[in-house]
């Protein structure tokens, strides 16, 4: 019986995990504040360049952050160092009445965001993505955390 347990355990915990995942990284914000020129780059890996790639910005605020939104300029690079892209994202953190929209756990609220989707990649190889925040303010206070998760997405015919 005990053998049993032993085969079927593992199988379950790697079973649960998400499929097709390249990348899924936090960085924590010294003291929760995240200023202008704190610009975390996080690292994925193509190995098949025949499925498109999807994107998403990770982030763990404190409950009392005091915007409603947070904007962010996306660098998207190739392992060239190539900019393929830059782009100016504005993620809406609250509902119409000023309910934080995502997950709560404690203290923190937790997001996954999507930067892009279904984004045709050319080759296989290191991309990089680099996260500036865009506000108004040069320091944000209440960023805890911030984050990418990269997905293999659909075949590319």
């Amino acid at each position: 019986m005990h053998r049993f347990l032993f085969l079927i355990v593992p199988l379950i915990v790697f079973s649960c995990s998400e499929s097709g995942k390249l990348a899924d990284e936090m960085r924590n914000i010294p003291d929760a504040k995240w200023n202008y020129n704190q610009i975390p780059d996080f690292m994925f890996e193509v190995k098949n360049p025949n499925m498109t790639h999807n994107a998403y910005l990770k982030l763990r605020i404190f409950k009392d952050y005091q915007y409603e939104n947070i904007y962010v300029l996306t660098h998207f690079r190739d392992s060239d160092g190539k900019i393929i892209s830059t782009q100016k994202k504005n993620f809406t953190l609250t509902d119409s009445y000023g309910k934080p929209t995502g997950k709560a756990s404690g203290n923190n609220i937790n997001y996954e965001l999507p930067l892009f989707e279904n984004m045709k990649l050319n080759k296989a190889g290191k991309y990089f993505i680099a996260i500036e925040q865009n506000m108004r303010d040069s320091v944000i206070l209440g960023v805890e955390s911030i984050g990418i998760k990269v997905k293999e997405g659909n075949p590319v015919f």
